[in-house]
């Protein structure tokens, strides 16, 4: 059985993106799966970037960014659901990033060249996206960027292996019927760790 962390990085509590959370959270937990679940809206973040300077010289870090660390190092399976907004991720969940995925936890610089350490390896992750653009727009039009951001520069710099996505879209134009079969797949999911 999995060790999941299944986080919701939608600003607001009450989302359709908390609803998927729960989703894949539910089924994996009656699938015995070991879940933790953190939504984004209730986490103390501001969009004030860490000094990291401060950081290498203490390395102290504020307690909920220490929380969030020590849940993604127990983890085996990373699970993100947020929205697409402007083409990206909403601000307070690049915040987090900024706040959490610290040099010294989530990857080390070498001393010489470009080359790092990716101090993630050995968990995998899911982002779950939403949005109001139709898929075939977000792969055929614009090339998947976001899931390029959270599979190659974010999740796979760290050395997060494999990263897998869901794209659910659009939003805005979906029916209560689709809406709960995209849950119904989403629960699939979760009831796999996939």
């Amino acid at each position: 059985m999995a060790k999941i962390l299944v986080f919701c990085g939608h600003p607001r509590g009450e989302s359709y993106c908390a609803a998927l959370a729960k989703a894949y959270a539910t089924a994996a937990t009656d699938a015995g799966h070991q879940v933790v679940q953190v939504a984004i809206a209730d986490l103390p973040i501001t969009l004030m970037p860490p000094d990291y300077k401060d950081f290498k010289t203490s390395g102290v870090v504020p307690e909920w960014v220490a929380t969030a660390q020590a849940q993604i190092a127990a983890c085996d399976h990373w699970v993100i659901v947020a929205p697409l907004w402007w083409g990206g991720m909403p601000a307070v969940l690049k915040a987090y990033i900024d706040a959490v995925l610290l040099p010294g936890f989530a990857f080390r610089y070498h001393s010489k060249g470009l080359g790092w350490d990716k101090l993630l390896k050995g968990r995998s992750a899911r982002v779950i996206i939403t949005a109001d653009t139709p898929p075939f727009i977000f792969r055929w039009f614009w090339g998947r960027p976001l899931v390029k951001q959270w599979k190659i520069q974010i999740l796979g710099f760290c050395g997060v292996s494999p990263v897998k996505s869901s794209f659910l879209g659009s939003i805005k134009t979906s029916t209560p019927e689709k809406r709960q079969k995209w849950l119904a797949d989403i629960a699939d999911l979760g009831r796999s760790a996939a």
